[in-house]
């Protein structure tokens, strides 16, 4: 048996977009609806999500039905967290709130096994298809994906030294909190924040890595699109169906 291909690492590789959708319910089936909408990938968010390890590993399986990379968000860049996730058959993952490169270094070792890594090594786990995977410890790092977010000053000032890591992948803006933290709050489109967004964006492209950000607003996921950011999340199962509850009752309630 063979690891299925990474599709979503292939394209951005490739420089080719990759439009996403956010899964923040905690529900395999609202994750699965989702993953068949024929987004290239869906976000597993355990950061702001009420996930757990046991959560993403069901949804990690209902996705795998679909053409559709799912991405798990952790909520920190603990390695005990990564090591879970990965065992359980993640091979995307988003660290937030990424400021310095030995950190990005820090997490990308905690991804891989030794001699390069200290990843702990485990014969059978959901990721290795319980042992079926042949050769699966020596090339585990092949179809990873990983995305760091830059979410602060700092993290924008570093962003070249994030991008020149070995395994970083995609760097990946936060704009609500990079806008909170530059005293925009909850306005990303702030001149000052925007300048920031973009220099990351240019700082992963010299890198040759690739560039991510969260816009569901259209104009706003179309204008990043432009800009050259290739992995972009244009919604949220959380925002679709709350927004679209609104729209329906208020049409009934005019």
């Amino acid at each position: 048996m063979q690891e299925r291909v990474n599709l979503l690492r292939a394209a951005l590789k490739d420089g080719r977009p990759q439009i996403g959708i956010w899964c923040s319910l905690a529900s395999a089936l609202s994750t699965e609806i989702v993953a068949g909408s024929g987004a290239g990938w869906v976000l597993i968010d355990g950061e702001h999500g009420p996930n757990d390890v046991r959560s993403i590993m069901v949804q990690l399986q209902v996705a795998a039905a679909f053409p559709c990379e799912a991405v798990v968000r952790l909520p920190s860049d603990d390695a005990n967290l990564i090591k879970q996730a990965l065992d359980v058959g993640a091979r995307s993952l988003m660290v937030p709130n990424v400021r310095t490169a030995d950190q990005a270094r820090n997490i990308v070792t905690a991804t891989r096994y030794a001699p390069g890594g200290f990843r702990g090594f485990s014969v059978g786990h959901r990721a290795n298809a319980f042992g079926r995977i042949a050769g699966y410890h020596a090339k585990a790092g092949e179809q990873q994906l990983l995305a760091v977010q830059i979410e602060d000053e700092t993290g924008v000032a570093n962003a070249a030294a994030i991008a020149a890591i070995d395994g970083v992948d995609v760097l990946f803006v936060g704009p609500g909190d990079l806008s909170a933290n530059m005293g925009a709050m909850g306005n990303p489109g702030a001149t000052h924040v925007q300048e920031a967004i973009a220099s990351v964006r240019k700082a992963a492209a010299e890198a040759g890595k690739a560039s991510g950000i969260l816009a569901p607003a259209n104009a706003d996921a179309n204008r990043y699109l432009s800009d050259g950011f290739t992995m972009v999340a244009v919604g949220s199962d959380l925002g679709l169906l709350a927004r679209g509850t609104d729209v329906l009752v208020a049409s009934f309630n005019q």
